[in-house]
């Protein structure tokens, strides 16, 4: 079998196992045939990359790389191995242990690092880790060019082999280095938006997932006047457990009967937004006080905003799509300029969200899934202004020849949908180095003040629904700043309540909660998830493929609207339709492997007038992928199976639902992707029971065997 890339989405994650010698001895197949991270994993990969930037002239031996990891998987078993591989590839492990992604990213670029390591599988379940990596110089995460070139020399390497070279790199931890210096930078005003005092009245419960801000949030927060109540901060509790972004996903509006008796119950969070909501109700509806939530997930590089409203007693739920609105408005209207901004969203997104920024005034861009993308119009749009700046002040004619050589390399890549970061990171540094050499320091650091300014960019911010929000930050280098761009839980989250604040009154009122609910006209949005997949199955070219596209056709006969396959070129084998009314675009499915987790999604967008349609169309596609892509290998699926088989003969408490084969695999994972993300069986009262899909899709299993 040819495999192109390891990597998914955002990196490698899957579920981590420690290796068994006497049965798996090649960690790359124990990570393809079984969807496991073994230890031997971490060190083989962390080792090829670290290989590739030495072959390719971006790093010498004992250059910097910086490593941190999010609270799972303490015992070490994992870092220790990660580490490893980068101390036998020659270069020096900057240890920085436990600390939120947007640290470790920072950090790297902060001493000059070529690269920094984040193990974490971010919102994932605490069963899971992966393997995020940040590029030196750009802090660009890797494109697919990168991924196959790195797949490729993980394939290169003979484990056994690799197991008895030597270490040659150093190791150094600069934990508490990492730590002021992150802490320093969210106490710099710079880089969120609220002003001193600005939160008084705003009671806000932080959820920190039991992730990497667990231990830091309050020295984080000590220097603002709102009242904060800190939740899920505790690492022993299980990162993302009941906790953080991942569950909300979808959901505008939680009642007290979930809180108390649904599907969030024991959510800690919630109970205690209720809870404090409730103790100040009457004050809430007489005065502008507000009783808020900001929830991260576990690496910290994600944010939704809770709001508890007094007049219908329940908490809303502000995802990427609302958060990023307000803060576009609010961005507005602090950074006014005479071009126009530049605001980045993905196909996740809803199509109302998008035309209400473009009312706002900016140019609206959309981008595949995955906040890659979203970095890399930050980068790009900068890189623009940036030769141009350099231009205007640099003559010489070798000069201009390099930067119109650096635009045809750069336009060629997306020409050809070939991004890549370490060519693109290695044809800046080349134009740097000759400012340097000719010119001088100065004009770099000129640049890079000018660009520290919010006017001076085009791109004004990113979002993903699923809480990644990205605008500008300020990075302290030395004696120097410079622009940074990364997704970061407490920014993203203060600015939102930036945001939130501009927009009160002298008292509340009910007006003032339907708008933050409903900032735009909403759209229909509804997404679909299908767990343990065969992600072959969705390739161009595969026979399940074709079918389920000749489905799509056959229920997409709508009167007078146009629809058409798109090929999206970040992303080729994501199965994209378009509906177009009068050439106007009104709504939007999208189908594609999740490149974090063992899942496929269906994205289903429009304008409320093709709701009808499209909940429609949904109803024909989403039992076929549910019983045609599952896998059959997945222990994860013949558990569900046997979960089906059991509760279609009767409900059954959850103590009566335990089987010997569940003791390879998260039981209470599997209840929870059962129930709340696919809507196959539910709990009432402590009683599980199937639901009508899960008893369809039992039914078709019976059939086909």
């Amino acid at each position: 079998m040819t495999v192109e890339r390891l990597q998914g989405t955002d990196g490698i994650r899957g579920l981590v196992s420690i290796a068994e010698p006497d049965l798996i001895n090649d960690p790359i197949s124990a990570f393809l045939d079984e969807g496991i991270l073994t230890e031997e994993f971490f060190e083989l990969y962390t080792y090829a990359y670290c290989m590739v930037l030495i072959e390719n002239n971006f790093a010498s031996e004992f250059d910097s790389v910086v490593i941190g990891w999010d609270p799972r998987h303490i015992s070490g078993h994992f870092h220790k191995a990660a580490i490893r591989g980068i101390r036998k590839s020659g270069l020096t492990a900057i240890v920085v242990d436990i600390l939120p992604t947007p640290a470790i990213s920072l950090y790297q670029l902060q001493i000059g690092a070529v690269c920094g390591f984040a193990l974490t599988a971010s919102h994932n379940p605490e069963d899971q880790s992966g393997i995020k990596i940040f590029l030196g110089h750009s802090n660009l995460k890797l494109f697919p060019e990168d991924d196959k070139r790195l797949t490729d020399r993980c394939f290169k390497i003979d484990f056994k082999k690799l197991k008895n070279l030597p270490i040659i790199g150093g190791c150094c931890n600069e934990h508490l280095e990492a730590r002021e210096r992150f802490i320093s930078f969210m106490c710099n005003r710079d880089n969120h938006w609220v002003k001193v005092n600005a939160l008084k009245g705003i009671t806000v419960i932080v959820d920190c997932a039991n992730g990497a801000f667990s231990n830091l949030i309050r020295d984080m927060t000590r220097s603002y006047s709102s009242d904060f109540v800190f939740t899920n901060s505790d690492f022993t509790k299980g990162i993302n457990f009941q906790s953080g972004v991942a569950d909300l996903e979808g959901v505008e509006k939680i009642s007290h009967e979930d809180i108390n008796r649904g599907i969030f119950s024991s959510y800690k969070s919630l109970e205690l937004i209720l809870k404090i909501g409730r103790e100040k109700r009457i004050k809430l509806k007489i005065n502008s006080d507000l009783v808020l939530g900001i929830v991260f997930d576990g690496d910290g590089d994600r944010c939704f905003v809770l709001v508890y409203d007094p007049f219908q007693d329940c908490i809303l739920v502000l995802g990427g799509d609302i958060l990023s609105f307000l803060q576009a408005k609010y961005f507005y209207k602090k950074y006014y300029c005479d071009f126009e901004y530049i605001f980045v969203n993905t196909i996740e997104s809803d199509i109302e969200a998008s035309r209400a920024t473009m009312e706002l005034g900016y140019e609206q861009v959309q981008c595949a899934v995955g906040d890659k993308w979203v970095l890399w119009h930050a980068f790009y749009n900068q890189l623009l202004s940036k030769l141009n700046f350099y231009i205007e002040r640099i003559e010489e004619s070798e000069f201009t020849n390099l930067v119109n050589e650096a635009k045809s390399i750069f336009k060629n890549m997306i020409q050809c949908s070939k991004l890549d970061a370490l060519n693109a990171t290695k044809c800046i540094l080349s134009l740097e180095n000759w400012i340097i050499e000719h010119k001088g320091v100065e004009i770099l650091e000129s640049a890079n003040n000018y660009f520290c300014e919010h006017n001076n960019n085009h791109f004004a911010m990113g979002c993903e629904e699923s809480g990644h929000l990205i605008n500008l930050g300020i990075n302290t280098i030395g004696n120097n700043k410079a622009p940074v761009y990364i997704g970061n839980s407490l920014k993203s989250g203060l600015n939102s309540i930036a945001a939130i604040n501009d927009l009160r009154f002298a008292k509340n009122s009910p007006k003032f909660f339907e708008f933050l609910k409903n900032p735009f006209p909403t759209g229909f949005k509804k997404s679909l998830q299908v767990y343990y997949v065969e992600k072959s199955y969705l390739k161009e070219g595969s026979f399940r493929r074709e079918l389920l596209k000749k489905i799509l056709l056959e229920n997409c006969k709508w009167s007078k609207v146009e629809v058409i396959f798109e090929k999206f070129i970040e992303e080729p084998e994501m199965l994209l339709l378009r509906f177009l009314d009068r050439s106007s675009f009104v709504a939007s499915l999208c189908i594609r492997n999740s490149g974090t987790e063992d899942k496929i999604v269906v994205y289903l967008r429009g304008i409320q007038k093709f709701a009808a349609k499209l909940i429609n169309l949904a109803d024909k596609i989403y039992p076929y992928l549910l019983a045609n892509f599952k896998s059959k290998q997945s222990l994860m699926a013949k558990a569900e199976m046997l979960v089906l088989e059991c509760l279609e003969n009767a409900p059954r408490h959850e103590s009566n639902l335990f089987f010997p084969e569940f003791e390879k695999i998260s039981y209470k994972r599997l209840l929870h992707e059962m129930s709340l993300r696919q809507n196959l069986i539910e709990k009432k009262d402590g009683i599980w029971r199937i639901t009508n899909l899960g008893s369809e899709l039992l039914n078709f299993s019976e059939r086909s065997e």
